[in-house]
C-alpha cells in the first residue's frame, strides 16, 4: 500500500493544473491571464490607468509593474477604449467578449468542483482558510 501523498503535493497540483488549464482555455482567444483581468475589472466601469494598476496589484511585479502593456493589446484588438477624464472602458465588443469568456470560465469553475455539495464546498473553503492562516502564523515564527 502507498504513503498518500502530503498536502503539499495536493496544493502544487491543483494550483499548476488550474493554471495550465485556465491558460489554455484564454490561449484559444489569443489572450494572457493579464488581459482577463483587465476585460474582466473593467467589466465593472471605466477606470484610469492607475485604478487598473491598483485592482490588478496582487498580480503585478517588479518585472511587470503596470497592466498598461495589456491594455494597449485589449485597444488594438478593439474590447477597449479610452472613455472619460483619462479612463478606459470596455467597448460593446469588449462586453461581448467578456460575457463570452466569462461563461466559459463558470463552466471551467463548475467542473472543478463537480461532485461537491455547496456544504462540501464551504467545508472546504473553511478548510483551506484555516490552513493558509496557519502557514502564515508559522511563516511568521521563522522570520
Amino acid at each position: 500500500m502507498s504513503t498518500p501523498k502530503p498536502i503539499g503535493y495536493w496544493f502544487k497540483h491543483i494550483d499548476n493544473t488550474l493554471e495550465a488549464n485556465f491558460a489554455a482555455l484564454l490561449a484559444t482567444e489569443g489572450l494572457l491571464r493579464r488581459h482577463w483581468q483587465i476585460v474582466h475589472t473593467l467589466s465593472g466601469g471605466p477606470l484610469d490607468a492607475a485604478g487598473l494598476d491598483v485592482a490588478l496589484a496582487p498580480f503585478l511585479n517588479a518585472q511587470e509593474p503596470t497592466a498598461a502593456p495589456y491594455v494597449g493589446a485589449l485597444v488594438d484588438r478593439g474590447w477597449v477604449a479610452p472613455a472619460d477624464a483619462g479612463t478606459c472602458a470596455l467597448t460593446p465588443e469588449g462586453v461581448e467578449a467578456h460575457a463570452k469568456l466569462l461563461e466559459r470560465i463558470q463552466i471551467q469553475r463548475a467542473a472543478v468542483t463537480a461532485g461537491l455539495t455547496d456544504d462540501d464546498y464551504r467545508t472546504l473553503l473553511d478548510l483551506l482558510q484555516r490552513v493558509s492562516a496557519n502557514v502564515d502564523a508559522f511563516a511568521s515564527t521563522l522570520r
